[in-house]
């Protein structure tokens, strides 16, 4: 759906201060449960996700300084000498941090100070091998240490934000909501390329669908479709302008982007950006094929040939019939350039016809 921007910001004042989305959802339906009527919950989930990420990003810093660092540490290694369970969890939660973050660095400073502190570090993440960690963590049968291995399993399981379970999560909506347009576009008999074939021709920017011949889309010409699998809101909305949909646009001209999970409203209104918003794919009625516009217009010129043939028999209102008369001979086929020599004897053709 799309809804306005402050319905957007009630819901997401809601969802931003709980940090599971079971609790969130319950007050939601306490405080505000036409919402919940009008909203599905994908939609309400995406908004959460997407909040809880930009706010850990932006407080990212203050995690990873160097002395944040080793007090999360000695406070997990304090707690596991008294034989303690859900470490990091617990103090991921009283830290409002994610579980998966808070694993990371906790198996930082396990390889820094017990398994390599013989290294050379310096301030931050040091300079541990490149994918290190995220190996560890997406394999915890690699670590040494059990009681740490199944700590991070747990943050795994239970982080709903990050981590490689919910990594996998979004990879595969993606493809599957891609796969949906797919079969969309092929349904309304479009003529595309995906973005795996451009590549392979070389393109640098690779739209989900390259329409090989444009259509309309409620009025706006479309080029080529982006499918997301996520909430539109301003925020992201503006990143994806700039990194991916506005050079989409100066390369192969106007398209469209499908957020499936809704967009904020006012984010469509500006027509000038030539990119047009949708929640859904466009139905059959909503689709204008550039064959149907030149049926139509073979259509009307047969029209305006027959009432002129009936005119030569019936001399009224001769007026009227050079007007068409003159329609006709101004016609230009949509498929041809008339200085074309194929468009040049099809019109020359089409003008001996009127005499």
């Amino acid at each position: 759906m799309a809804m306005k921007q402050k319905m957007y910001d009630a819901i997401l004042e809601i969802l931003s201060r709980e940090p599971s989305f079971f609790e969130a959802r319950r007050q939601l339906q306490l405080k505000c449960p036409e919402i919940l009527k009008s909203v599905n919950e994908k939609t309400l989930k995406s908004m959460q996700a997407q909040y809880y990420v930009r706010r850990m990003r932006r407080n990212h810093h203050h995690h990873y300084s160097r002395d944040t660092r080793e007090k999360y540490y000695k406070l997990y290694k304090k707690a596991k000498l008294k034989n303690e369970k859900h470490v990091i969890v617990r103090l991921a939660y009283k830290n409002d941090i994610s579980p998966c973050l808070l694993a990371r660095i906790i198996l930082e400073e396990y390889y820094w100070n017990d398994v390599a502190h013989d290294r050379e570090r310096g301030e931050g993440r040091g300079t541990l091998p490149a994918g290190f960690m995220t190996d560890c963590i997406r394999d915890i049968a690699k670590l040494p240490n059990p009681d740490l291995a199944e700590e991070i399993y747990e943050t795994i399981v239970l982080d709903n934000f990050y981590g490689p379970a919910i990594d996998s999560i979004k990879k595969t909506c993606g493809v599957e909501y891609e796969l949906f347009l797919k079969a969309y576009c092929k349904r309304e008999n479009m003529c595309f390329i995906d973005e795996d074939q451009m590549r392979e021709e070389g393109y640098d920017k690779t739209p989900d669908i390259r329409l090989k011949i444009p259509v309309l889309i409620k009025n706006r010409v479309v080029n080529w479709i982006e499918s997301k699998a996520s909430f539109g809101d301003p925020i992201n909305h503006q990143q994806y302008m700039t990194d991916q949909f506005l050079p989409y646009k100066n390369r192969f001209g106007p398209g469209a982007v499908i957020y499936w999970f809704g967009y904020v409203e006012e984010l469509g209104d500006n027509e000038e950006t030539d990119i047009l918003l949708l929640h859904t794919f466009p139905t059959s009625s909503e689709i204008v094929h550039l064959r149907d516009v030149y049926k139509k217009e073979e259509e009307s010129i047969e029209k305006l040939k027959l009432e002129v043939l009936e005119h030569n028999s019936n001399d009224n209102n001769s007026e009227l019939f050079e007007k068409k008369q003159d329609k006709l001979l101004t016609y230009v086929d949509l498929f041809f350039d008339s200085d074309d020599e194929i468009g040049a004897k099809k019109l020359e053709n089409i003008n001996l016809d009127c005499t």
